[in-house]
């Protein structure tokens, strides 16, 4: 009786043992689950967005500062969505707007970025002209990646269009140097673009002759 009790106790230690690997096999699943589900979530596709493009303005012309040749010709529509998902279309809904496209490993788009956000955070800005901006040319290889933590550190309050991995956006307004600026008259046609740092002073210059 004696051998068959100590058979029977070892027989369910020997369960609650299985029975205790077991769970303990399932939390590490959990845990890696989990630790999977958080890296993807940071992954480097999840900086690019699907924005939707109509329309595609002539190319920049190579090496230029000012480009005033697309004057007259009607601004893309871009429908698209922040980092954090928010819809942001950029249409004709009958307001001026100057739009900047920014490239994080571009060092002259790392020192406008914060100039015309403490210009905007000092109450500058133009009356009836609307801002926005699109995060284009993006790689994960290149300084000051991601985009989302390098706008979310300077505060960047002007509403953000995530492009696409074919950068889309950038290539429909011409594709010039960063920060690449488009100004668009409130009709919808645009009046010029500029390529490069342009400052707050020329910024105001180009918002204002806007119609």
């Amino acid at each position: 009786m004696a051998d068959t009790t100590k058979s029977q106790s070892k027989s369910s230690e020997k369960s609650r043992s299985i029975l205790i690997g077991g769970i303990v096999v399932v939390i590490v699943a959990i845990v890696v689950f989990i630790v999977f589900s958080s890296n993807t979530n940071t992954a480097p596709d999840n900086e690019f967005g699907e924005p939707q493009v109509q329309g595609q303005l002539s190319p920049m012309p190579p090496d230029a500062a000012v480009d005033t040749s697309v004057s007259g010709e009607t601004a893309p529509v871009v429908i698209g969505a922040d980092f954090n998902g928010n819809e942001v279309r950029i249409e004709n809904d009958g307001r001026a707007k100057a739009i900047v496209l920014l490239a994080h490993w571009c060092p002259h788009c790392q020192n406008e970025v914060p100039e015309v956000q403490a210009w905007l955070g000092s109450g500058g800005g133009v009356e009836g002209v609307d801002l926005y901006s699109v995060a284009t040319s993006m790689n994960s290889s290149r300084d000051n990646y991601p985009s989302s933590e390098w706008l979310d550190r300077e505060g960047w309050t002007v509403p953000v269009v995530v492009d696409d991995q074919e950068n889309s956006v950038y290539r429909a307004y011409g594709a010039g140097g960063f920060p690449f600026w488009v100004f668009v008259n409130s009709d919808g046609t645009v009046a010029a673009r500029a390529a490069g740092r342009i400052g707050i002073d020329q910024l105001e210059q180009f918002m204002s002759g806007l119609s």
